[in-house]
């Protein structure tokens, strides 16, 4: 009689990132709704709190979550959702290039990121992944284990292991991102007024040169919006290629790592609260997040999948009704391994008149320690091989219970 199949193994151990370009605001994911300082420092753009119209999605005593975010409460509630507060850079970079270039070389700061010539991190963590060949003429392990879904090969993946496009295809922005149209109508009605005859010539110059500059600063944040997105496409293309990606991991198992990366989270404009800007782009991520998990079905057993983002945003908010760039973020995590259903890190403590004036959310917590914690605890590396994939890293052991122990890791060699 023919032999039987082998039985497969087990699913392999993943991990997708997702880079949310631009800084996603932390008080908006988690809106500290009942806190005076955030009401103070926010007066269109915090959230209600629970039971208020627009209010917060309740996920347990004095933590709320966005209501654009309202898919992911029961993930959170189920325990496979945990989020890690105040994470970042160690120094403030507020440009968004330089700090996303950090990120995905994996490094420690702008001095560290003129030295990495080795690519980005997750194209080292690949090469970790791989089986070490016994002996010295065993061939290479040359197995696709990544997969990337941006119109290029992203940093975080760049360098001498192999991956495979999943291409997001065409896409446009709006237009009228960094627009105020009330603004613009008010200054044209008032330049009549301004310009009549018998106004003072030194007040109609003050009214010029007001609207002059109210028109190059938007120009100016257009401008930057435009750059925080890196290229990549909108966050409302997130549900379709999550889908796809899905479908593709699941037709080969072997790719264990996964990268996609969605433009739109740089708020200096027209923010919102439960609606506006911001508020669609996290209705984006939340289904994207959800159809990403369905499409996985079981696999999502052996998957975390971490949402970064540069940075976060500024406490107070601006002139323009958004928020300007900051320091201290987030990081979520979703999936099986994750020890969730709770917040991890040092929450962002508003009062303090210094706090305030400076309008910049600390960061408690180095960027790569949940990421080491996720290569340590779900992927089983050694911890010499945490520090291959981030150079000049040490991290230490405050995150250890956040992953689920994996009985059947094989721990990578040192």
């Amino acid at each position: 009689p023919p032999e039987k199949a082998p039985s497969p193994g087990p699913a392999p151990a993943r991990l997708v990132v997702v880079f949310l370009r631009g800084g996603v605001d932390a008080l908006s994911v988690l809106p500290p709704a009942e806190n005076d300082f955030y009401r103070l420092a926010r007066p269109t753009t915090a959230l209600a709190p629970t039971g208020r119209p627009g209010g917060v999605v309740s996920l347990s005593s004095g933590l709320g979550l966005h209501p654009a975010l309202a898919p992911l409460a029961e993930d959170f509630q189920a325990g496979h959702l945990a989020f890690v507060q105040g994470v970042g850079l160690s120094e403030a970079v507020l440009d968004h290039a330089t700090a996303q270039k950090i990120m995905e070389a994996g490094v420690g700061g702008v001095s560290s990121l003129a030295a990495a010539r080795d690519g980005g991190w997750m194209a080292r963590l690949a090469l970790e992944l791989a089986p070490r060949p016994a002996g010295t003429k065993a061939p290479p392990d040359t197995t696709v284990r990544a997969v990337f879904a941006t119109p290029r090969r992203p940093l975080i993946l760049s360098g001498k292991a192999r991956s495979v496009n999943l291409p997001p295809g065409r896409y446009v922005y709006p237009m009228d991102a960094a627009t105020l149209p009330d603004v613009t109508e008010l200054d044209a009605a008032l330049a009549k007024s301004y310009g009549a005859k018998g106004v003072p010539a030194a007040l109609a110059r003050s009214f010029r040169e007001g609207a002059s500059f109210r028109r190059s600063r938007l120009a100016a944040l257009a401008r930057e919006m435009d750059a925080s997105r890196s290229g990549d496409p909108p966050v409302s293309l997130f549900p379709g290629l999550a889908g796809k990606l899905a479908a593709q991991m699941t037709r080969q198992p072997e790719l264990s790592l996964a990268f996609l990366a969605f433009g739109g989270f740089d708020s200096h404009v027209r923010q919102g609260a439960a609606v506006g800007r911001l508020a669609e782009a996290l209705a984006h991520t939340a289904k994207g997040l959800r159809v990403l998990a369905e499409g996985l079905a079981s696999g999502m057993e052996r998957t975390v999948v971490a949402v970064i983002s540069e940075f976060g945003r500024s406490l107070a908010e601006n002139g323009t009704g958004g928020t300007d760039n900051g320091h201290g973020g987030l990081t979520w995590l979703l999936g099986g391994p994750v020890v969730g259903g709770r917040l991890y890190g040092q929450p962002p403590v508003l009062a303090g008149r210094r706090l305030y004036r400076e309008h910049l959310l600390p960061v408690t917590m180095d960027y790569r320690l949940p990421l080491a914690a996720v290569l340590r605890g779900h992927l089983g590396l050694s911890e010499e091989a945490v520090k291959r994939v981030f150079p000049g890293f040490s991290p230490d052991a405050s995150l250890m219970g956040l992953i689920r122990a994996r009985p059947d890791a094989a721990v990578s060699p040192p």
